[in-house]
């Protein structure tokens, strides 16, 4: 069974939904482990057409969230792409049905290692499991697929965000007419892990 939980989160200048869907259902991960149940928060803007061929779905990159546009309720500042997403902007609402959902392992809604292990009754923390680019994509069709939609009319996405665009690309052809990744690579220099890496161990130091 699925739920979708309305949160109480500013719906910012431009209009626009924020909301948490959960899932009881399993999300198997790359790594051979799973998430269940797990949670998937994510932002909308504008609406569906008849036909539901007008959705536009947004990757956010490593240091982003869902609140793409409008005004964001955790840092209380401005969405992050608010120049790309209004009226006469490029993502228009007014034409198209925009969604951005929190990455899963994400800290803004989205199960994360903040959320509650169910094995333990206390946040994963440490525990939490490894997650790729294709554990974020996969949790996105689920999402979509609960919300009904199909196929996409484009995915974008810049620097974390593209390489979940070229995931999406590369595992459900089939539902993605258009793919914009902007500043991503579908694999790593050596450069850039050793840079992730400083990066992890002053978070863990």
């Amino acid at each position: 069974m699925q739920e979708i939980q309305s949160d109480t989160s500013d719906k910012g200048s431009i209009g626009g939904e924020s909301k948490v869907h959960v899932f009881d259902s399993a999300l198997q991960l790359v790594s051979g482990e799973s998430l269940q149940p797990f949670s998937v928060a994510y932002c909308s803007w504008g609406k569906l057409n008849a036909d539901k061929s007008n959705t536009i779905l947004i990757c956010h990159a490593l240091t982003g969230d869902q609140f793409a546009a409008g005004d964001n309720p955790m840092t209380q500042r401005p969405g992050w792409w608010n120049t790309m997403i209004g009226p006469g902007k490029p993502l228009d609402p007014e034409k198209y049905f925009i969604i951005c959902s929190n990455v899963i392992g994400g800290c803004s809604g989205s199960t994360g290692p903040a959320s509650i292990n169910p094995e333990t009754g206390k946040p994963y923390g440490l525990d939490f499991p490894v997650i790729t680019i294709t554990d974020m994509v996969r949790a996105q069709e689920k999402l979509l697929d609960a919300l009904g939609i199909v196929t996409l009319l484009t995915v974008i996405g810049g620097s974390m965000g593209g390489m979940q665009v070229l995931e999406w690309a590369n595992s459900f052809p089939e539902k993605v007419f258009s793919a914009i990744p902007i500043a991503g690579s579908a694999r790593h220099s050596a450069q850039n892990i050793a840079f992730h890496e400083v990066g992890r161990q002053a978070i863990m130091a």
